[in-house]
């Protein structure tokens, strides 16, 4: 392999961050093995790699959370030592992490307040203040943004926005670090992130944009640097490469690209929605989802499309209407009926509504099946053997990179949590798989994984329902797609019909009618 070299100079003649032959050990794994990164003043930087390739832990090499067992960093040109957050902070990085940290009920002004010197009006803080300098900041990113309401009752996509608001308050910042900012944004939010990247880059403000999305890469990024195990296997100028030749560099392989299944038209209807209210315009929904097909679901932010998946899997009630599986109508609010009659979930957030972390990987794989890990005399214990078994099982068939199975779920890459959520479904009769954004914050390889895991579900008789702002994705599973707009179904989509730009212009056009008729 060649390695390809960045131009390493701003207009004076020196970068404004170095990292040099970074490692990082812990025990006998190489996170880090001799990485390294230069980045320009004024430039958007791609730091791209699959999971478990050292980009977090080089991160947090720059933020202070931990310490490299060796290599050099350098701000314009002189060696520094970041021994923790607050000297990360005063060389004016600013990070905005995938993970949401946020204060569930606190508004958006309070969580971007969080950790701050609060504006006092004598002895009283001032909250007008404090809206004014947040709303100045989502001004520029997210003018829709509800501020004023907890962020409990926002989607996950407007929470990554309030983090993001976050990180740009308060003294300005030398470097921004945005760790995957645009996996829970629609099209017109993450563009609008995508300007206010451009608008910092332009202030002089250096930019290290991690982000599996390669095309959005392609689109902002001025370089890139590709991690592969640790190590540092490219660099250079983003108009001197293109996607596939990232995709090599990250992984040694050619991008493998799906095409949608279209099961056979007399196959039987798993999923019934008949007239179901949701929304807030006393709207209602109505489709099918047949055995063997994945149906996508499609809407902007806030259209509703995680909240609908919730409902469908009982985790919130419906008053009125139909939702039958195999037939047999669904009891609002009941996630063990959907279990018993084989339905199976993904969820969005996978760390806090899909791992259970306080529990082994053992644990959370045999989570949906407790029974038939019973001990042998019918005692209301699991058997150690049979969890094992099962771990082994889930572990080689959708090739899960694990250690010992009662290591915590947290010890293993995101790729590699996403597919233990879906063990869990595996090997038991699903009738139904709700996937919300089944390849969130993962990389290219583990993606292709998850999309397969998605098809043979499809392939052994599942009906597959999924919701994903990832049109590649979309468009990759999808033998159908839903438009969904503030909870109603306003269009439908396959086989010629179904491409990105009607699918895209369905969603903002039904946006864009009801914003006039407002």
């Amino acid at each position: 392999m060649i390695k390809s070299e960045p131009d390493n100079t701003t207009g004076a003649g020196q970068p404004f961050l170095t990292l040099r032959g970074v490692k990082k050990h812990y025990g006998g794994a190489k996170a880090l093995d001799g990485a390294d990164l230069v980045v320009e003043a004024g430039s958007v930087h791609s730091l791209v790699g699959e999971n478990g390739a050292g980009k977090s832990t080089l991160i947090k090499s720059l933020s202070g959370l931990i310490a490299p067992d060796a290599g050099d960093i350098l701000v314009d040109g002189k060696p520094v030592t970041i021994s923790g957050v607050k000297q990360a902070e005063a060389l004016g990085f600013r990070f905005i992490h995938q993970e949401l940290s946020l204060v569930p009920h606190f508004t958006a002004v309070e969580n971007a307040f969080v950790g701050r010197t609060y504006p006092r009006k004598g002895p009283f803080i001032d909250r007008a203040q404090m809206r004014q300098t947040i709303a100045e900041t989502a001004r520029n990113i997210a003018p829709d943004l509800p501020l004023d309401i907890p962020v409990a009752k926002m989607t996950t996509g407007q929470k990554q926005l309030v983090e993001i608001i976050r990180a740009l308050v308060g003294a300005p910042a030398r470097l921004v670090v945005m760790d995957e900012p645009t996996a829970s944004l629609s099209d017109g939010e993450a563009a609008r992130l995508h300007q206010a990247v451009n608008r910092m880059s332009e202030q002089g403000v250096a930019v290290i944009f991690i982000s599996h999305r390669l095309d959005e890469v392609m689109q902002i990024c001025d370089s890139y640097t590709v991690l592969r195990n640790g190590c540092t296997v490219g660099a250079g100028r983003i108009a001197q490469t293109d996607r596939a030749g990232l995709v090599h560099l990250m992984s040694g392989r050619e991008e493998l690209r799906g095409a949608a299944h279209i099961p056979p038209v007399g196959n039987p209807v798993v999923l019934r929605l008949r007239d179901v209210p949701y929304g807030t315009r006393d709207s209602r929904v109505s489709f099918d989802v047949r055995a063997g097909e994945i149906v996508g679901l499609y809407g902007l932010v806030g259209a509703g499309r995680s909240s609908l998946m919730k409902l469908i899997w009982g985790a919130s009630k419906h008053s009125g209407g139909q939702i039958e599986l195999d037939g047999t109508e669904l009891r609002a609010g009941r996630i063990g009926d959907r279990i018993a009659k084989g339905a199976a979930y993904v969820p969005e957030d996978r760390r806090h509504e899909g791992l259970i972390t306080s529990r082994s990987i053992a644990d959370n794989i045999s989570i949906a099946q407790l029974p038939s890990m019973r001990t042998w005399n019918g005692l209301p214990w699991t058997s150690r053997r049979k969890l094992v078994s099962r771990s082994k099982t889930v572990q080689t068939t959708l090739s899960v990179k694990m250690g010992s199975p009662w290591d915590g779920p947290l010890t293993l890459s995101g790729g590699n949590q996403q597919k233990l959520l879906f063990g869990r479904w595996y090997g038991r009769d699903t009738r139904l798989l709700i996937l919300d954004e089944p390849s969130r914050g993962v990389d290219v390889g583990a993606k292709a994984e998850i999309h397969d895991l998605a098809r043979r579900f499809a392939a052994d008789g599942a009906a597959v329902l999924m919701t994903t702002s990832d049109m590649d994705e979309l468009m990759a599973l999808s033998a159908r797609v839903l438009v969904l707009a503030s909870g109603e179904i306003t269009a439908e989509f396959s086989g010629e019909t179904l491409t990105p730009r009607r699918v895209i212009d369905a969603a903002f056009q039904h946006q864009t009618e009801k914003e006039t008729h407002a």
